[in-house]
Order: C-alpha cells, then structure tokens, then sequence
C-alpha cells in the first residue's frame, strides 16, 4: 500500500513538472471557471420594477442553483441542439431536399462519441458538456508540445496556449459541438506527423475528416509538413499513410448515400441556411460596406471579421516564417469557411485552427502587447458568454 501510494506521487510530481500540463492547467482552469461563472450568474439576475415609472431593482441569488436545468436551458440551441438531436435519435431519413434545415450538415463523429457517452450516463447536455470539456483540456495539452515541436520556447507555447483558451468565443469549446474534438484531433496529427509517428497522423486525420468537413486539408498539410521533413516525395509507407485521412469523410458520405440518396448532402444542404459556393471575398466586402453594423441577427460581424484578418494575416507570417504546412492549413481552412458567402460563425472556425495562436504567442514579444491582447480578449470572452446566458443571436453561432 506504501509503495502504490509513493508510485502515486512520483506520478502526481513527475506530471506537474511536464510544463505542457502546467500550461494547459492555468488555462482550463482560469477561462472554464469563467464562462461557468457568468453562464450561472445572469441567469439568476432577477429586475423587478418597483412601480410603473421607475427603474428596475435587480436581485441576485445564487442559492438553490437549479444546475441541471440551467444547464439544459442555457446548452441545448443552436448547434449543440443539432448534434444532441443526431446522438439521440440519427440522422433523418429520407430523400434528399434542401427546401428546408435537416441534420446532413452536422459531421458524425462528435454525436456518435456523446451517443456512447450517454450510454454510461443516461443524459445527453451535461454529458455533452463533460466530454468536450475533457476533449478541450487534452487538446491544450497536446497543443503545447506541438508548439514547442515546431520550435516555440516553452514559455511562448504557454502564452499561445492561454491566447487560444482565453479568444472571445472559447465558451463553444465547452459546448457539446465540435470544436474542442476537432481542435484535439488537428494538433494531434500535426503533433504525431511532426514526430514522425505517420500513421498515428494518419489516424487523426481520419478522425478529424469525420468531425468537420475540413479536416480533409491534413491531406496537403501533411504532405509539405513530409516535404520540409525530407525534401522529397519518395512513395513510401509513411507517405501513404496520409491516404487514411479521407476515410472518415468517405464513411459519412456512404451513409448519407444510403439514408438520402445524397452522398453530398452535408455539402448540398448548406443552402437552406443561406450558405452557397462563391468567391471567398464577397463575404468581406459585404462587411466593408456597412463596417459600422457590429453584429445583426446571427452574426457577430466585427468580431467575426476581426477573427479572419488575423487568421489571414496569421496565415501570411506562418509563410513568411516558413513553416508552410502551418500556413496551407490556416489560409485554406479560413478561405473554404469563406466561400460559404456568410460571415457568420466564423470567430468559431478560426478559434480551431491552432497555427494562428502560434504565430501570436511567438510574435506578441512585448509585455504591453501581451496584456492587451489577454485583457481584450478577456473582457470580450465575458461579454459573449453573458450574450450566451441571455441567448443573444450573434452569442450563439
């Protein structure tokens, strides 16, 4: 008994010591309480008016927090309401028509993790929120060590680390969605690639092709990434391995074949939100001409207009620098998000691609720099998740 618990803690001091998890810590920790605290707290705001023409009192308890309920009210919109649906009862079937919203558009992987889940649980909101919560603090993790492989010093992966933890919208890596899977599964490709450990790249890629459709682009990242390893192309195992990455899109797309006579359905029923192929700049000049309209509707239009400049610009300094598997990755990822035509959501696609996060926790050297990126992001951070809580629109996708 002496001897487990003395393994216990030479396990404990050896795991505290690794400064990935130290990193990763601080930053779960510090932004999830956060969200959690103003997620919980307006919801138990209450404004009464004390008379017809006089101002409302608030009143505020945090007695008897009604969690579970609050939770269920507060999680399952929007997206996270879709890819509940798909774990709970699949995806519909029948014939394929874009005349009205169906499931198609949600990527499988997520859904049939939280399914399994739920079998242990018996719940699907709460468990929803557990497991992208565990997949957003391995991810952290993992993203560390991926910085450092491509050369960041420690203590620029950590900034990178709480940069990416802290962005304005980081409360969706809370949700049951699949930006904490997908942000998991990108920088553990990345990661294995960048060790060599091929087929576990592979593998992830796989995976990340199965959760978001652009997990596909591992395929040519992958390959500069062999290409800067080895300079050459030479056909062997470790390259061919990157043919696994398409498996995953593949197998969603036999099933929607099967269920919708569709294979593309997931692509085809983007029109029913308004969602088309078209040049990835008209999303940004639709911006431009009204700059001073900072969210409408479902769009959060500053912030998701700010989110693609830095990706573009993050993108250009990953060339510069040149790590060019980083920088295929960002650019690519963020032009195919914008030849959907709407600018909506995309604070949400840019939060998942990691390079951008590198290039801010290696190029922001100045202390002052630093801080006011953190405070800025902080503050916005705070600002979106009460938005949430108050299921404002543009908080919300």
């Amino acid at each position: 008994m002496r001897f487990r618990s003395h393994s216990i803690h030479q396990l404990l001091l050896r795991a505290w010591h690794d400064p990935s998890l130290r990193s990763a810590s601080f930053a779960f920790l510090l932004t999830r309480l956060t969200i959690l605290l103003f997620i919980v707290l307006p919801a138990q705001l209450n404004l009464q008016p004390t008379g017809p023409d006089t101002l409302p009192y608030p009143t505020l308890s945090v007695r008897n927090i009604p969690f579970s309920r609050l939770m269920n009210k507060r999680v399952r919109m929007a997206d996270a309401n879709w890819y509940i649906g798909i774990a709970e009862h699949g995806y519909d079937r029948k014939p394929f028509t874009a005349e009205q919203t169906a499931n198609w558009a949600f990527f499988p992987l997520f859904p049939l993790v939280l399914w399994a889940a739920s079998k242990v649980t018996h719940e699907f909101v709460l468990t929803g929120v557990a497991i992208s919560s565990i997949f957003f603090f391995a991810a952290l993790i993992i993203f560390h060590k991926t910085a450092v492989e491509f050369g960041l010093r420690p203590a620029e992966a950590s900034r990178a680390v709480l940069y990416l933890a802290v962005f304005p919208v980081s409360y969706f890596f809370s949700l049951p969605v699949t930006e904490s899977l997908f942000l998991l599964l990108t920088t553990g490709s990345f990661y294995a690639a960048k060790r060599e450990h091929w087929w576990l790249a592979g593998i992830c890629g796989a995976l990340a092709s199965a959760t978001r459709f652009i997990g596909i682009l591992l395929i040519p990242a992958l390959a500069l990434l062999y290409w800067d390893t080895y300079k050459t192309f030479r056909p062997d195992l470790k390259l061919l391995s990157l043919l696994i990455i398409p498996t995953g899109l593949l197998a969603f797309m036999y099933h929607l074949h099967s269920i919708t006579g569709n294979a593309f359905a997931f692509r085809d029923i983007a029109g029913a939100w308004g969602r088309h192929g078209t040049s990835f700049l008209a999303p940004l000049l639709i911006y431009l001409q009204e700059p001073l309209l900072l969210a409408n509707n479902w769009d959060a239009r500053v912030l998701n207009f700010a989110s693609v400049m830095l990706a573009i610009v993050s993108g250009v300094v990953l060339w510069k620098w040149r790590w060019w598997s980083l920088a295929f990755y960002t650019l690519a990822a963020t032009f195919i998000t914008l030849s959907s035509a709407l600018l909506q959501s995309h604070a949400r696609y840019t939060m998942a691609l990691f390079p951008i996060f590198m290039v801010l926790g290696k190029g922001l050297r100045r202390p002052a720099m630093q801080q006011t990126y953190f405070t800025v992001s902080l503050v916005l951070l705070i600002v979106m998740t009460i938005l949430f809580s108050y299921q404002v629109g543009f908080a919300l996708s």
